[in-house]
């Protein structure tokens, strides 16, 4: 057993609880077996194991429907479909990796394979299966020369096609065609739900997705808007992961808010702010869960404490050389305790066992499950922002505060600066989501807040973002913001001291202020951004 913490002895309690009674259902379970082995079977059905509580929730969805991206829901899944966009197609693009070398013989096995794919009497989808193969093929042969514009948008454009194929026959699959690293790829991925948004009065389509091939690659975030591939998509994985690893932790009582390096977190600055956060996201998500709010306490002491003990681990490990990677879901793999038996304390790998245990018994995955919808929805008008700011006639206008920190927008040449249009893009899109998010303003804010604080969030679009909307609210509470938080690099302390004002606001003041920056920067009224059910949404032709 880990150690006992102060205030933790209810939850000890508990745990020992759990213990006794899977020993006892072990005892049981042996005795059992002598009876049975001694010849008194008559008596195996009066004594049972307690069964032990699901580790995966799923939440209740509709019955699929043709209809869903047209109405929101779920939409239609075939599994030959499943299937190709699985196995098949992974194999595909690691034998294209591989055809350098070991020549295309494998290549062109798979191709062959995914070609004869049943998709059914649909000729259009048919058509836009084989266009996209037949130019996966090209692409392929192009990454060996060097990929120019034309091959990428050749590719890009066909395998969005038959992502729109699959839309229009009510199939839930997302595809993507890209070049990267000198090498071709096709990422599938499963729509799971259609869901929409009203964007000033206009519904917006957003998707939420999970990834179908097994290819070790993947975004490193929550959600995503790229108009050259489609709809707003929401990460499930990665939202999934997030919130078992950043989001349920954060409401163990007095936890921290992870914004930055453990270096910077033990500073008098540092550590003020994380736990301000910290204190404002528990108390919106504790308000939202309502009676499953003491559970989800007692869930995240229990993440915390699993965590320091894995963080044991992965040092130790270290120091032999040993790489531990990071494990992001709610429970641990069973297969890496069994494989980490014998390389770390014993004791430690049953106190992790007995956790998730107990993780199970909580109900963990639904209040995962329900967190996750919060996230989920919050990121999803993250993303819709990014879609209405795309479709605008005319765009929005570039805000005198991100021009100072990043000068113009525009190259010598004419050509757009990558790193402004970036800013740009994600200064509208976390603004509007704190302004329109009705049950967990802080918590964007505090997710917005890390990618300026964390030393390697340094230099993106989304830290110069951040600055803006912290020093923006600061202003607006009256805040001295005339000396700029820059010299030789960000100010952290000042801009904490920002922060952690910004972060003692009520939700309704948050919202407010942000809607008065929004003003400031546009120069006109903030998108709106509400969510409703997909019975009240048709989308519009």
């Amino acid at each position: 057993m880990a150690t006992q913490r102060a205030g933790d002895s209810d939850l000890t309690d508990y745990l020992h609880q759990i213990e006794r009674r899977s020993r006892r259902a072990r005892r049981i379970g042996i005795g059992l077996v002598a009876l049975v082995l001694a010849g008194a079977a008559a008596f195996g059905y009066v004594l049972a194991t307690r069964k032990a509580p699901p580790r995966v929730w799923h939440r209740p969805l509709p019955a699929p429907t043709a209809k869903a991206f047209e109405t929101g829901g779920v939409p239609l899944h075939e599994a030959a479909i499943d299937s190709a966009l699985a196995q098949p197609l992974t194999d595909l693009v690691i034998q294209a990796g591989n055809a350098r070398d070991h020549g295309t013989t494998e290549f062109a096995r798979t191709l062959a394979k995914l070609r004869s794919t049943d998709l059914g009497q649909r000729p259009k989808l048919v058509a836009a299966w084989q266009h996209a193969l037949d130019a996966y093929g090209t692409a392929v042969s192009a990454a060996e020369l060097g990929a120019t514009d034309h091959d990428r948008d050749v590719l890009r454009e066909a395998v969005k096609e038959l992502t729109d194929q699959f839309a229009a026959a009510g199939l839930g699959y997302f595809l993507e065609g890209r070049f990267h690293g000198g090498y071709a790829y096709i990422q599938a991925y499963r729509v799971d739900e259609v869901v929409f948004v009203v964007t000033n009065g206009t519904p917006r389509r957003v998707l939420s997705i999970s990834r179908l091939d097994h290819l070790n690659t993947a975004y490193a975030v929550l959600g995503m808007q790229d108009e050259n591939v489609g709809d707003p998509v929401l990460h499930m994985e990665r939202i999934a992961e997030f919130v078992a690893t950043t989001e349920l932790p954060a409401l163990a009582p007095d936890a921290a808010y992870p914004l930055a390096e453990d270096a910077w977190l033990v500073t008098p600055e540092g550590k003020a702010l994380a736990a301000a956060i910290g204190t404002a996201v528990r108390r919106e998500y504790t308000a939202a869960l309502g009676g499953d709010g003491a559970s989800a306490t007692q869930i995240a002491k229990l993440l915390v404490e699993r965590g320091e003990i894995i963080a044991k681990w992965r040092d130790h490990l270290e120091k032999r050389h040993i790489v531990f990677s990071a494990t992001d879901e709610l429970f641990v793999p069973s297969d890496l305790l069994q494989a980490l038996d014998g390389a770390v304390p014993h004791y430690q790998l049953e106190r992790v066992e007995a956790i998730d245990g107990v993780l199970a018994e909580l109900e963990a995955p639904r209040i995962h499950a329900r967190v996750h919808d919060l996230v989920a929805a919050t990121v999803r008008r993250h993303e819709a922002q990014h879609g209405f700011d795309y479709d605008r006639e005319t765009e929005a206008r570039y805000p005198e505060a991100l021009a100072t920190l990043l000068g113009p927008p525009h190259d010598d040449q004419g050509n757009e600066i990558a790193i402004v249009a970036s800013a740009r893009h994600e200064l509208s899109a976390y603004l509007s989501q704190i302004i329109n998010d009705p049950v967990t303003p802080q918590a964007a804010l505090g997710h917005l807040a890390q990618q300026v604080f964390s030393r390697d969030r340094a230099g993106t679009g989304e830290f110069y973002a951040g600055v803006v909307v912290i020093e923006g609210l600061a202003k607006q509470l009256g805040l001295d913001t005339s000396t700029s938080t820059f010299h030789r690099g960000l100010d952290r302390e000042r801009m904490a001291a920002f922060a952690l004002a910004i972060a003692k606001l009520p939700d309704d003041k948050l919202r407010d202020a942000a809607s008065a920056v929004w003003r400031t920067l546009y120069g006109e009224a903030a998108t709106t951004v509400v969510d409703k059910p997909s019975t009240q949404i048709a989308l519009a032709n």
